[in-house]
């Protein structure tokens, strides 16, 4: 069974995977996720526990013990040996309100579950955003660049008709130094996208071949994505279930008002006298308020619950709103990119007819930069529009 696990771990550290199985498999082994597991099962268990009343207690010894004959049993009336046994007896309903406390602490484990789940798909689909976009800007720098290697000869023999031929060629060989350390930046951005993946899923991925869709999220309604940020978001949902929990301190507090009975009999053992059984029943005087403190502390933890939920829940709603905003500026600033790529284009068909007649090459060139450039800052700008995006599913808690 190790040895398959070994050949299936080898097999997707190999090839490349789709973003979906890069996720799955990142959930199935993510360290984070296990130790919540872990977690979940011992408050489980504790909740079996707070539902369990208290061992009773056996006390067996002796009493009127003589100085001058200990071992003697038969000197006093009082003298006997026994065997007693005592139980603490809740008189409220403490115990179940103290296990139910904690199956409201495991649903909130739960809720960091589904929090930290949301969080490796974001964090998965960032790397793999990531990654496409240096692997875009790879390809548009791989262009230039050889592109740039075609015209240099040209450049030179030009300089004894064009004056800024030469000036040209000098700034050619500094755009080629320029763009070829870009590339190395976008070659380390992959890398740090493969490392990404393999901190948060323990996986080795060689290649990305797969791409993050984008939902058009700024051309949906912002009172619909609101309400499906109320209704599924795990951030919102966690505060919800810790509010619960402070509200059942509250009645947890109010139970313990009521004070335990302990219940002791006893059998007790006389030489040459009368055996007897004693039974005794013990209950706390609570004439120092402490109950009634604690009963003020839960209330105040409960309010600190709601105001903190109203509090995330606004946190959240602006964030969403923020972010949408922020993603329609992005989109408009994009629609600019392309149509000034549009024009771009349109100069170097006019530019490229032009050197028949005597038209500058340098300048076609220089269109060729710009050209370059824009491609770049569009490239720029899709990255920041699909992080937008990948930003709202996380609030969403899409994963």
């Amino acid at each position: 069974m190790k040895a398959l696990y070994t050949l299936l771990l080898l097999s997707l550290s190999l090839q490349a995977q789709t973003l979906q199985e890069v996720i799955d498999y990142s959930l199935q082994n993510n360290y984070q996720l296990q130790i919540l597991q872990e977690e979940s099962e011992i408050i489980d268990r504790q909740a079996e526990i707070e539902s369990t009343w208290s061992d009773p207690i056996l006390k067996v010894g002796m009493n009127d013990i003589q100085s001058d004959h200990p071992l003697s049993r038969d000197v006093e009336a009082m003298q006997n040996q026994f065997v007693a046994l005592s139980q603490s007896i809740p008189l409220s309903n403490k115990l179940e309100l103290s296990s139910q406390i904690e199956k409201e602490k495991q649903k909130v484990v739960e809720k960091k579950q589904d929090i930290l789940k949301v969080n490796i798909a974001f964090g998965i689909r960032k790397a793999f955003i990531e990654a496409k976009n240096a692997q875009d800007n790879l390809k548009i720098l791989d262009k230039y660049i050889s592109f740039l290697q075609t015209p240099m000869s040209l450049i030179i023999s030009l300089s004894a008709v064009e004056k800024n031929s030469v000036e040209q060629y000098i700034k050619t060989q500094l755009l080629q130094q320029n763009y070829k350390l870009q590339r190395e930046n976008w070659l380390q951005r992959i890398a740090i996208a493969k490392e990404g993946i393999e901190l948060i899923g323990n996986l080795k991925v060689e290649s990305f071949s797969d791409e993050v869709a984008l939902k058009n999220y700024h051309l949906q309604s912002l009172d619909a994505l609101l309400t499906q940020l109320e209704i599924q978001s795990p951030e919102l949902k966690k505060v919800a279930v810790l509010k619960e929990v402070a509200n059942k301190g509250i009645e947890l507090a109010t139970a313990k008002e009521q004070a335990d009975i302990t219940v002791t009999g006893g059998y007790y053992q006389r030489f040459d006298r009368n055996d007897y059984v004693s039974v005794s029943v013990a209950y706390p005087l609570y004439i120092h308020d402490k109950q009634s403190k604690q009963k003020v502390q839960a209330m105040k933890r409960a309010n600190i619950q709601g105001l903190t939920y109203a509090q995330t829940k606004v946190q959240l709603e602006q964030g969403l709103k923020i972010t949408l905003h922020e993603l329609k500026s992005l989109y408009q600033e994009l629609r600019i990119l392309q149509e000034s790529h549009n024009k771009i284009d349109r100069l170097i068909a006019n530019a490229k007819a032009a050197l028949s007649s005597g038209g500058s090459l340098v300048h076609y060139y220089e269109l060729f930069t710009q050209q370059t450039n824009n491609q770049l800052a569009v490239n720029q700008k899709r990255l920041a529009i699909a992080l937008s995006e990948n930003q709202i599913d996380q609030l969403l808690g899409v994963r």
